[in-house]
């Protein structure tokens, strides 16, 4: 898996979201948001968070939220909420995950594990449960932004 730096041109992809049809990498801004899976309290907060933020960013920018989650979980995860941006389940092929593996989605580094242990806490007091365990807990999030292919700006490990 190679890490992407700022002006690294973005790897190609189309998928059928779970919610808004077939989604592709475009030309204009786009934001991309690599989650981990919907069975993670941790990660059910920060969709819960993304929710609040959504249309702050789609002012600015297309956005598309990636999952390790089946396509049956993701779908039953966000049933109950307004989302107003495709949710994709990304395929496992060959025991990986190659989208995530393109674009630099690496594994939690210390700092990240940290604050997703911190925000377990949070999680807890505001009852969220964990559920199947889907993809790789040891996945770091991340959240990139690209402008006409190219990348402008990551935030993860």
């Amino acid at each position: 898996m190679a890490r992407l730096d700022v002006g690294d041109s973005a790897p190609s992809f189309t998928f059928e979201s779970v919610n808004k049809g077939s989604v592709s990498l475009g030309d204009s801004r786009m934001v991309l948001i690599f989650g981990r899976y919907f069975g993670c309290p941790v990660c059910q907060l920060d969709f819960d968070e993304l929710l609040k933020r959504s249309s702050y960013i789609k002012v600015r920018a297309e956005l598309v939220y990636f999952t390790q989650s089946s396509a049956e979980s993701a779908r039953g995860y966000i049933r109950d909420y307004a989302v107003d941006f495709p949710v994709v389940s990304v395929p496992k092929e060959d025991g990986k995950y190659r989208l995530y593996d393109a674009y630099g989605v690496g594994r939690m580094g210390i700092g990240t594990t940290v604050e997703i242990l911190r925000r377990a806490n949070t999680a807890k007091k505001l009852d969220k449960v964990h559920g199947a365990y889907e993809g790789s807990r040891l996945r770091a999030p991340l959240i990139s932004l690209w402008r006409m292919g190219r990348l402008s700006g990551l935030t993860g490990d």
